[in-house]
């Protein structure tokens, strides 16, 4: 007998309740000039050589995360352990929320943030407290006194996405010390911070309860191949490891990702990002636009999507509190940006 015969109902488990699937975002199709998604450089055609010399072992084993470890670790100078190679930093990030949340504990974070920390906490179970942060000084004595008893994790990401503010690596250092108190762990997001003016990785290396996610999808350009990482404690890379599947990244982005690391990413690129940001909002503000200050490759600006993707140019537009705001990625490349200019400053005037 069918299901439907039975009038049987499936239901889903509570923790799906209010949730829809991800959206990227692109509700304006896929021409013109794609700013919407922070993407990074294009590849280097010396990078992809590493493809072409893959054999037919690589595709036909199951991959080994191993040696790419071993190599973060060591440009980080720790222990290989306490390095867990995951699908992108998403992955890292739904790990963390899945080792540390469950009903009856909470994950503090500021918002607006990446949408993919919250989601992971609902998943989980777990209720969120957000504490509002549009940019300028982070809100500490105020996010500080929102970590409590059932506080399992707090999240803070810098470079903010979709703001581009950062969070001063003293108030990081604080926050940690408050969460270890309740014994939280707290998730930094580092997915932007290779185009920010410091790095706070060196100073968190040593608070275990702190778990670092990052990237090769952003300043390294391989968003398509989707690698990511986390750095965390042995005991809580352990923990991560416990909670993710075997095989999180094919061969062919293990391989990248190396060599990646290996030639490093390019310098140019990102001086490029930081001239294009500051010109880009120097521009918007001087005709009376308001824009936040960014340190990542995007800049949060009151400008209309719209009109934007009428003149070619694709950025990402967001609903409720973020609703006049788009986030619009900078392409770190004099035609594109110039594209762009001619674009923004023709929505502002008119």
């Amino acid at each position: 007998m069918s299901a439907s015969a039975n009038n049987m109902v499936l239901r889903p488990a509570a923790r799906l309740t209010g949730l829809k699937p991800y959206r990227a975002g692109r509700a304006y199709g896929d021409g013109g000039l794609r700013l919407d998604a922070n993407e990074g450089p294009s590849t280097p055609e010396t990078w992809l050589d590493c493809l072409r010399s893959l054999d037919a072992q690589a595709v036909r084993r199951y991959p080994d995360a191993n040696a790419l470890e071993r190599r973060i670790a060591a440009c980080l100078g720790i222990a290989a352990e306490r390095v867990v190679v995951t699908a992108g930093g998403d992955d890292a990030i739904d790990r963390v929320c899945r080792v540390m949340l469950e009903p009856g504990r909470s994950l503090v974070l500021h918002t607006p943030t990446f949408v993919m920390i919250e989601r992971g906490a609902r998943l989980a179970g777990a209720s969120v407290l957000g504490v509002p942060w549009m940019g300028g000084q982070f809100p500490l004595a105020q996010f500080s006194a929102s970590i409590g008893a059932d506080t399992g994790l707090v999240a803070l990401v810098s470079p903010n996405n979709p703001t581009g503010a950062v969070i001063d690596v003293c108030d990081m250092e604080r926050i940690a010390r408050a969460a270890f108190e309740v014994g939280a762990l707290v998730l930094v997001d580092l997915a932007y911070v290779e185009f920010a003016d410091a790095d706070p990785t060196p100073a968190l290396l040593g608070m275990d309860n702190v778990v670092m996610a990052r990237t090769f999808s952003k300043a390294f350009g391989l968003a398509g191949m989707r690698v990511g990482y986390a750095v965390a404690s042995e005991e809580v890379a352990g923990w991560l490891r416990t909670v993710g599947g075997p095989y999180p990244v094919s061969a062919p982005g293990l391989a990248l990702a190396g060599m990646a690391l290996e030639r490093r990413m390019d310098t140019d690129y990102l001086s490029r990002v930081r001239y294009e940001r500051e010109k880009l909002v120097a521009s918007v503000r001087g005709r009376g636009v308001e824009a936040i200050r960014s340190q990542a490759n995007f800049v949060l600006m009151r400008v209309d999507a719209n009109r934007l993707a009428d003149l070619g140019i694709i950025v990402r537009a967001f609903a409720g509190e973020l609703a006049l705001w788009s986030r619009i990625t900078l392409p770190g490349d004099d035609r594109e940006f110039a594209r762009l200019m001619d674009a923004v400053e023709g929505v502002c005037n008119g």
